[in-house]
């Protein structure tokens, strides 16, 4: 943790949207989630963000992409930069694109998703994904909202969006996505937070 904080702080290599207000705890919290799922995305990666935010983790990226689209329900906007857009909406009801995607990523997303939405939003990542794509998730354990809460109401976090928290329990992914194979299941940050890799099979 210790050596996360000083790359944080020492080699952030991104600029903020400037949708969300953030305070350095959130800020921080969002460049571990960065820095765990990066590995993952090959470079010259066709991109989907669900649950974009303000197209921070695009930002991250820097040029990693070959091209990436980010949507989320509380941009009023579209919004381009380099080979990057941001686009308004839910998914996948305000998504429609003639195009696929090498991945597809929710980070901190599904546990603001609606739990009858949630197998919709699985059948619409299958057919925007072309075979041997990826889904990856990062969701928190439920255990932290009350966590989040407390960190809020002492102002040590923006939270933005907190209130929409439900308590997801991650464990049931695997069964909203089981048309997929899951090739990976971690539990990270002192089990506070899970990353799920789902893969679309060749055939």
């Amino acid at each position: 943790m210790r050596n996360s904080i000083i790359r944080f702080l020492k080699n952030r290599k991104y600029q903020h949207g400037d949708k969300y207000p953030r305070k350095l705890v959130d800020s921080f919290l969002e460049y571990l989630r960065f820095t765990k799922v990066e590995p993952y995305i090959p470079k010259e990666t066709r991109l989907l963000d669900i649950g974009t935010g303000d197209g921070n983790f695009l930002r991250y990226l820097n040029g990693h992409l070959h091209t990436a689209i980010g949507i989320d329900s509380h941009l009023t906007q579209t919004v381009k930069f380099r080979t990057c857009q941001l686009i308004p909406g839910y998914f996948p009801y305000d998504f429609v694109k003639d195009e696929t995607f090498d991945v597809i990523t929710m980070l901190a997303t599904v546990e603001h998703i609606p739990m009858n939405i949630l197998p919709s939003v699985a059948d619409a990542c299958w057919e925007y994904l072309i075979p041997g794509g990826q889904v990856i998730i990062t969701v928190q354990h439920p255990r932290v909202e009350k966590f989040l809460d407390l960190l809020k109401a002492l102002r040590i976090v923006q939270g933005f969006s907190i209130h929409e928290h439900y308590g997801f329990e991650p464990e049931c992914l695997p069964n909203i996505f089981n048309r997929w194979k899951l090739i990976k299941w971690e539990r990270w940050g002192f089990k506070c937070n899970n990353l799920f890799i789902f893969e679309k099979p060749l055939w």
